[in-house]
C-alpha cells in the first residue's frame, strides 16, 4: 500500500514537490528548512519519469557533494545509488548523472558541449554566473527541467534579479525552519545561536539583504574579549598581513582542543608606517616576526600570498611553517563570524588593534548595489591576517563547520541522529509513495 507524503512531508515541501513542473524551480529560503530533501527527491523523481538522457549535479567543489548531497541521495535511493568519485559519476538505479564542480568561471568549460536531460544546483547563488547560463543553454532536450536551491544573498545578487523576480519561466518556494517538520525546537535554537547580524536574517530569517554597515556588527567586547588566555596552548598559528607602506600586521593564536575556550587570539603585532613616519624593510619585518613567535610552539605561519619577498626573506632564515594562506574573503569572513559565535573563540585584550577593527570593519555598499559583495579595504589588516590563519588552519576540516550545511551535519552527528528524512527514506524497504 503506498504510503502518501503528507506522513513524512511538511504541506510545503508537498506543494513545491507536486508544483515544480516548471522549466526552472527554485527551493530558496533558510538553513535547515528542508528545501534540499524536498528538492532532491523531486529531482530523483525526475530522473526516473523525465526525458531519456543524461542529467547533471551542479555544486561549488566534489567535496560539497560528497559531504551534503550523497548521505541525502543514499538515504532517500539506498542501495541503488552509486557514486564513482574517480569519473565524477552517480547512477539513480542505471541512470547516468554528472556530477560537476562548479567553483570558479573555469567552470563553463566543463558544461559546454553537453547536452542534458535536466540537472539540480545546490547552493545557485555560490555557482558562477557564466556556468549557470551555460547550463541553461544546454538543457536542450525537450521537456528538460532545472532544479535549483539556494541560501539567500545579496538583493542585488543576479541570481535574484534573473531567476526570482519576474521570470515567467521560474517556479519558486520559499521555505523557514518551520516548513520542517522533522526538527526540533532545541534544534532551531541551536541554529539561531550560531548567526547574528546579516547571516542571522539571511541563513535564519531567509531574507535576501543588502550588506551594509559593520561586518562584524555583533561583535561585543564583553562577550569576545577577556583579560587573558584561561589555558596553555597546545600549539600556535600565526597569521601575517604583510605591508610596508600599508600596517604590517601579527597574530599570534593559541589552541587546546581540552580546554574551554579552545581558541583564542593571545597577542598581536602591528606597524604602521605612516604614523611612524619610516617603512621598515622586509629584514626589519622579519626580525619582528622572530622576536613574536620566539619561544612558542608554532604549528603554522600564514602569509598573505601576495608577499613574496617577506617570504623569501623568512626561508632564507630557516622559519619553519611558512605556508601560503586561503584568501577566499567572504568565505573568510563568513567563518570568522561563526567562529566568534561560538564561545570557545575569544580575543585577548591586549589585542588593541585587531578589536578596534572588528568594530571599524564596514562593507562596501556602492559595490553591493552593483551586486559585489565584499568590504572596504580599510580598517583591515589585523583582521586580514585573523582570517588567513583561522581561513586556512581550520576551514574544511571534518570537525569544523564551514558552511550552514556542515554546520546542521555536525549538529546532527553531536546529537547521534540520522539525517532530516522520513524513516522509510533512510531505510527504503521498496515501498511506494504517493504525491
Amino acid at each position: 500500500m503506498a504510503t502518501p507524503l503528507s506522513d513524512y512531508f511538511s504541506e510545503k515541501q508537498i506543494i513545491s514537490i507536486n508544483e515544480s513542473i516548471a522549466p526552472i524551480n527554485i527551493w530558496e529560503g533558510a538553513v535547515s528548512s528542508g528545501k534540499t530533501y524536498a528538492s532532491l527527491w523531486r529531482f530523483h523523481e525526475e530522473t526516473d519519469i523525465g526525458p531519456d538522457g543524461p542529467y547533471a549535479i551542479i555544486t561549488k567543489t566534489y567535496d560539497t557533494f560528497k559531504r551534503n548531497l550523497m548521505p541525502i541521495l543514499e538515504d532517500v535511493l539506498g542501495r541503488h545509488v552509486r557514486y564513482f568519485s574517480g569519473k565524477r559519476e552517480v547512477y539513480f538505479k542505471d541512470k547516468l548523472v554528472h556530477v560537476i564542480g562548479c567553483a570558479d568561471e573555469r567552470a563553463e568549460q566543463k558544461i559546454r558541449g553537453t547536452t542534458f536531460a535536466g540537472a539540480y544546483v545546490d547552493e545557485a547563488t555560490l555557482i558562477p554566473e557564466s556556468a549557470f547560463k551555460m547550463l541553461q543553454s544546454r538543457l536542450r532536450i525537450p521537456n528538460a527541467k532545472l532544479f535549483c536551491t539556494t541560501n539567500p544573498d545579496s538583493p542585488y545578487h543576479w541570481f535574484r534579479k534573473d531567476y526570482l523576480i519576474d521570470n515567467p519561466d521560474v517556479r519558486s518556494w520559499q521555505f523557514l525552519m518551520d516548513d520542517n517538520p522533522f526538527i526540533t525546537k532545541d534544534y532551531k535554537d541551536y541554529l539561531k545561536r550560531q548567526y547574528k547580524g546579516l547571516w542571522h536574517r539571511r541563513y535564519i530569517l531567509g531574507e535576501w539583504v543588502q550588506a551594509e554597515g559593520a561586518v562584524y556588527e555583533f561583535f561585543d567586547e564583553k562577550v569576545h574579549v577577556i583579560d587573558y588566555p584561561r589555558s596553555s596552548a597546545s600549539y600556535y598559528i600565526v597569521g601575517v598581513d604583510f605591508g610596508t607602506i600599508n600596517p604590517c600586521a601579527f597574530v599570534l593564536i593559541g589552541y587546546n582542543p581540552h580546554r574551554s575556550p579552545n581558541l583564542w587570539v593571545e597577542d598581536e603585532f602591528y606597524y604602521n608606517s605612516r604614523v611612524k613616519q619610516r617603512q621598515k624593510t622586509d629584514g626589519e619585518l622579519a626580525d619582528d616576526l622572530q622576536k613574536f613567535i620566539e619561544g612558542k610552539k608554532i604549528e603554522a605561519i600564514y602569509i598573505d600570498p601576495s608577499a613574496a619577498s617577506f617570504k623569501v626573506e623568512l626561508s632564507r632564515r630557516g622559519v619553519d611553517g611558512i605556508t601560503d594562506a586561503n584568501n577566499d574573503v567572504n568565505n573568510g569572513i563568513g567563518f570568522v563570524g561563526m567562529k566568534l559565535n561560538e564561545e570557545s573563540f575569544k580575543i585577548c585584550r591586549k589585542c588593541t588593534n585587531l578589536i578596534k577593527e572588528f568594530q571599524s570593519y564596514v562593507w562596501d555598499e556602492k559595490a553591493a548595489k552593483m551586486g559585489v559583495e565584499k568590504p572596504k579595504k580599510e580598517n583591515d589588516h589585523a583582521l586580514d591576517a585573523l582570517r588567513y590563519a583561522l581561513m586556512t588552519h581550520f576551514f574544511g576540516k571534518d570537525d569544523i563547520p564551514t558552511s550552514p550545511q556542515d554546520l546542521e551535519r555536525r549538529w546532527r552527528e553531536a546529537k547521534m541522529l540520522g539525517p532530516d528524512l522520513p524513516a522509510q527514506f533512510q531505510n527504503p524497504q521498496g515501498q511506494g509513495y504517493q504525491f
